[in-house]
């Protein structure tokens, strides 16, 4: 993370804003669902909402297509590569027993993949 310092006082700054979150995003997405057949893949927490810190996480939930899978967590982290990723995996069958609890958490979040098409939705 960049730091300035000033004296004695040291500065942190993001190390990305929020729309370079969002592009590195969308642009290893199609990667990933090479991989990991994906149906939903939404920003949310701070960097969605713009109001992130030099120590925020970038968390993401990433719903993939059935069957649950072992590896899914270990391979979007591997493929997406951003420090401070945070990434919330599940697979349909899994999201669908909590869909609830998820949508209030996504709620106002950047909807990345939207299962619809390759490179998913716009913000």
């Amino acid at each position: 993370m960049p730091s300035k310092s000033w004296g004695s006082v040291r500065v942190f700054s993001p190390r990305h804003s929020r729309a370079e979150a969002i592009a590195l995003l969308r642009e290893r997405l199609p990667h990933l669902h090479a991989r990991l057949p994906l149906r939903r893949v939404v920003l949310f927490g701070s960097y969605a909402r713009g109001d992130h810190t030099a120590f925020s996480d970038l968390d993401v939930l990433v719903v993939h297509a059935d069957p649950p899978r072992t590896d899914a967590f270990a391979l979007v982290k591997r493929t997406l590569r951003l420090r401070g990723v945070e990434p919330h995996v599940l697979s349909e069958s899994e999201y669908a027993g909590v869909r609830a609890v998820w949508d209030r958490m996504a709620r106002g979040g950047v909807e990345l993949w939207d299962g619809q098409a390759e490179g998913g939705s716009g913000e």
